[in-house]
């Protein structure tokens, strides 16, 4: 793929729309991959109580964070979003308490969510490397250019403050 347009018109990308106010008007752009959708659709929906004993819900934790993100809210890097490792064409994770999504930006304020898990179990079974590798390899087979997969691993390289 080699341009943006190409890459968000794949059947496999769908588009990710936060629950905006009234007055809201989305300011990034948040896409998905099929995969991505049907776990958040199915483990994250039958998650009810938070696993850390946190006072919202899985779910109600990614959509805070998907509409902070969207609407061009503050995020905390390290807390809420970093560069899983600096490198060439980095893979970077979106956090909350208790969910990581990881996943990369094709562009700037453009983030492709291709996998989501829980915290604990990512921690636990240390799987950041796993699912790095995964990405790279599947940008690769879906004929990602370079210039599609946002340089740099500072958090001004890949969202607007």
């Amino acid at each position: 793929m080699d341009t943006l347009e190409n890459l968000l018109a794949d059947p496999g990308i769908v588009r990710l729309e936060a629950v905006l106010g009234p007055r809201e008007l989305p300011n990034r752009r948040l896409f998905g991959t099929q995969d991505f959708v049907r776990w958040l659709d199915g483990q994250v929906r039958q998650q009810e109580p938070s696993p850390s004993g946190a006072e919202t819900t899985p779910l109600e934790q990614i959509d805070d964070l998907f509409h902070r993100y969207s609407t061009g809210g503050f995020l905390a890097h390290r807390r809420e979003f970093r560069c899983v490792k600096v490198e060439k064409n980095p893979v970077w994770e979106l956090k909350t308490v208790d969910v990581r999504i990881f996943g990369w930006f094709p562009a700037r304020d453009c983030f492709v969510c291709v996998f989501g898990d829980f915290a604990d179990r990512v921690k636990d079974h240390d799987l950041y490397r796993g699912y790095r590798l995964e990405i790279r390899r599947m940008r690769r087979e879906m004929g990602i250019k370079e210039d599609l997969c946002g340089m740099g691993g500072a958090p001004s390289d890949v969202i607007s403050f």
